[in-house]
């Protein structure tokens, strides 16, 4: 689990103030809230990426023992522009897995000929791909992802739904999107950020109540 105890952050502003809450193991946990709300400055936070005041821990570990066993998924996914997807998905490896190993897994999502190509001819969707599947090779223990769902085609999503179920049995998992209609079939807990703080709503993602519902009754 990642527990955050009595978090704040500001810039100019306010953004998290005495924020305490815990995400658990073994589950996808979803975060929501508007636009520039501080969502990803959340990740960065607790990825050890922005200073804040307060406690951060991984099962009770700080950042710094857990580091090589968390994967965060940006929206912007950065890559070494200059290498090809398989060049990128070999370096972030560090000889951890064999290359046949690694060229079968990719292939799962990017065909061979997209792979042996410059990451800079890359569209939004195929970087997203590559992202995943160097999760998919890595299989960490935390995992953060920022907007998954954005520029991915309808079967890679589908496919993406099925294998986040399956990274959660073995991981902790926190997620954030505005694409309801995806995370809703997934979430298992629901985090709303509210003013400079999270709050845990009740959600069950097998009822008829979905997360465009509590969007509109808590942040409209």
């Amino acid at each position: 689990m990642i527990e955050l105890k009595n978090i704040s952050k500001k810039y100019k502003n306010s953004i998290f103030s005495d924020t305490t809450i815990t995400f658990p193991d073994n589950c996808i946990n979803f975060i929501m809230g508007n636009n520039g709300c501080g969502k990803t400055t959340l990740f960065k936070c607790i990825s050890g990426l922005e200073n804040y005041d307060g406690i951060i821990t991984f099962d009770n570990q700080p950042i710094a023992d857990i580091r090589n066993q968390l994967y965060i998924l940006w929206d912007d996914t950065p890559f070494y522009q200059k290498l090809s997807g398989i060049d990128n998905i070999y370096l972030f490896c560090e000889d951890k897995i064999s290359k046949r190993k690694i060229t079968d897994i990719a292939s799962e999502y990017i065909d061979y000929s997209t792979l042996k190509r410059n990451v800079r001819t890359y569209s939004y969707g195929q970087k997203k791909k590559l992202a995943l599947v160097l999760l998919n090779i890595l299989k960490p223990k935390y995992i953060l992802m920022d907007e998954i769902s954005n520029g991915l085609d309808i079967d890679t999503m589908r496919s993406l739904e099925k294998n986040i179920c399956d990274l959660a049995k073995d991981s902790t998992i926190i997620l954030t999107g505005h694409q309801f209609a995806f995370y809703q079939h997934i979430a298992d807990n629901v985090f709303v950020k509210k003013g400079e703080t999270l709050i845990q709503v009740d959600y069950d993602k097998n009822n008829n109540i979905g997360l465009e519902a509590i969007y509109d009754e808590k942040l409209n």
